[in-house]
């Protein structure tokens, strides 16, 4: 648009030198006064282009200096991450309290936030400087993980979050910034004044309706985009006048196109999303799920019953909350499997798989432990509760009427878990009274 503006005014101006008189030339261009409107118009494109260059400076050396706030949160976290490990592993509160006072220390951390594996707030500390409700930008803060190896287990202890602020980016720049402002000032104030001197009394105003009409153009409404200004004289002016009226035109006919494209490709686009999305997300779930499931049986696997077990043990460690497993055994099934062969044998165990899961309590976890033994995870249950669930279960085996074999039973060991004990004792202690049922008879129920 400016563009335009110069090269019309350059076009008028020598048109106005060579076929007018010096008198006539000074009352048109009185008249005209271009000088002004072309001094704003080089003004107003010196100024945006002055805010965005310092804007940019000012942007590229804020970023860089986030960037390296960023890092030195990251080498802060490295030196504590040792210490929360520790404290966390020994479920020392009164440690973990004194390391997050340490960090915040720190002259770029101004607030630190511990959470454990299911979200719960450990320790939340604010510098001192801030409300505790403020909220901080999450662009200025780093979080990282913090894991303890166990028994070949790899625990997530607690995940830490420390957040930087704005002032301390600010506090390194300010003096920087400075600068950059006043430079910025001065050389605008130098220019202005050369722009003055120089646009004075050089240019008057040739081109006012049609520059007015230009900058009031209704661009919004493609029906009013029409230049009609009346020129004193058929020339140059009429004939850009027109083609530009004639551009006008053109560019509203291709933008009415344009805007139906983009709709019919929008349209289509957002179809295709939504299809893909809805693919993905249903192989996604598939996945998840053949990850932590038994093919065969479609209980929990063992590595979902491991997983299950550190949980429930370091909650027990955390919380004081018990737990007892139960172990299950179907008797001579290798028999079943001789017998009939190995596709009744799977029948078989699908079968105590769906009585299984139908006869515990929402709350407990069931799994196959691998072969013809499966195991039952109950949580905030004793031994005793757990052993009348294992009554109950076996006993409901016992009468079941299977298809080609007919009855069959199961032997079910029973323990709870102990101050001393890791998973591998568990499982043991467990075992160990499934052995005793099935030595000493089968189809009963022994407590660890």
């Amino acid at each position: 648009m400016h563009f335009v503006k110069q090269v019309v005014m350059m076009q008028f101006i020598n048109f106005i030198q060579k076929n007018i008189s010096k008198k006539e030339d000074r009352v048109l261009l009185k008249k005209l006064n271009l000088s002004k409107q072309l001094l704003k118009s080089v003004l107003t494109i010196y100024f945006v282009i002055t805010i965005l260059i310092t804007a940019l400076h000012l942007y590229i050396d804020y970023s860089y200096t986030k960037m390296h706030i960023k890092d030195d949160l990251q080498s802060i976290a490295n030196i504590f991450k040792p210490a929360l490990q520790t404290a966390l592993w020994d479920l020392n509160d009164a440690q973990l309290e004194a390391i997050a006072d340490g960090a915040l220390q720190e002259p770029l951390v101004y607030k630190i936030v511990v959470k454990d594996e299911k979200g719960r707030v450990l320790v939340k500390k604010v510098s001192k400087q801030f409300p505790k409700e403020k909220t901080f930008d999450e662009s200025l803060a780093f979080s990282f993980p913090i894991y303890q190896e166990f028994n070949n287990l790899h625990i997530h202890l607690a995940d830490v979050v420390i957040y930087s602020d704005n002032i301390a980016i600010f506090n390194r720049l300010k003096v920087n910034f400075g600068m950059i402002v006043v430079n910025a000032f001065v050389k605008s104030v130098v220019l202005i004044l050369l722009f003055i001197v120089a646009f004075r009394r050089r240019l008057e105003q040739p081109l006012q309706a049609l520059t007015k009409r230009i900058e009031t153009l209704d661009w919004e409404n493609k029906y009013n985009r029409v230049i009609n200004v009346e020129l004193m004289y058929e020339n140059e002016l009429s004939i850009l006048q027109a083609k530009f009226n004639e551009l006008l035109a053109k560019i509203s006919s291709e933008e009415e196109q344009r805007f139906a494209l983009i709709e019919k490709q929008k349209m289509q686009l957002e179809y295709d999303v939504l299809q893909r999305t809805q693919e993905l997300e249903a192989l996604n779930q598939k996945l998840q799920t053949l990850a932590k499931t038994d093919t065969l049986t479609q209980l929990y696997n063992r590595a979902k019953i491991d997983e299950t077990l550190a949980i429930q043990l370091k909650d027990f460690h955390r919380n004081g909350r018990i737990f007892s497993v139960i172990m299950v055994d179907i008797d001579f099934f290798k028999q079943v499997n001789d017998e009939y062969g190995h596709l009744v044998g799977d029948t078989v165990l699908k079968t105590i798989a769906n009585l299984l899961k139908k006869n515990i309590r929402e709350t407990d976890v069931v799994g196959r432990w691998g072969g013809e033994e499966f195991l039952i995870i109950c949580e905030a249950t004793n031994k005793e509760g757990a052993f009348t669930l294992a009554e109950n279960i076996r006993k409901i085996i016992e009468h079941y009427e299977f298809e080609a074999v007919g009855h069959k039973t199961a032997s079910f060991g029973v323990a709870q878990i102990e101050k001393e004990f890791r998973v591998e004792d568990l499982i043991k202690a467990v075992d160990d009274a499934l052995y005793e049922a099935k030595t000493s008879g089968r189809n009963k129920t022994v407590q660890a």
